[in-house]
């Protein structure tokens, strides 16, 4: 378990005089116990990935077409998340979505809008992250 500041120390000894925290000692001291370690794991650089089962993935798109990004992947996939766009011009995403495809890949479809809102040609190589969640 994680050490016990004091700081932790002095707000969980004011809940614990208390009859409820009496007879919620053992909650009490667990849920002090998970925050400080959550909050020691993020002040100390611990991201998304090192944490949870997904993958990181960069991948190069058209607009409007459907890329593969996963194949032969053992792990069922449960949820793809488009995290930025990668490009020396500003792009909106309009729409995203991904599915399995006949093959068994995972394949994403994604729309993007120039920053006057206009749809971009779909011959443009855009650059996007994606973080794939496994589960």
């Amino acid at each position: 378990m994680a050490k016990i500041t004091i700081s932790r120390l002095f707000e969980v000894s004011a809940y614990l005089t208390t009859e409820a925290g009496k007879e919620l000692k053992e909650a009490l001291v667990y849920l002090s116990e998970f925050v400080e370690v959550t909050i020691r794991s993020l002040r100390n650089g611990l991201t998304f990935v090192d944490n949870f089962d997904v993958t990181a993935k960069s991948v190069q798109v058209r607009s409007g077409a459907e890329t593969v990004i996963l194949t032969d992947e053992k792990k069922r996939v449960k949820e793809v998340v488009c995290r930025r766009v990668s490009h020396d011009k500003y792009y909106l995403v309009n729409s995203f979505g991904w599915r399995y495809n006949a093959k068994g890949e995972v394949v994403i479809t994604l729309t993007l809008l120039d920053a006057s809102g206009s749809a971009i040609a779909t011959t443009t190589d855009v650059n996007i992250d994606l973080l794939v969640h496994f589960g």
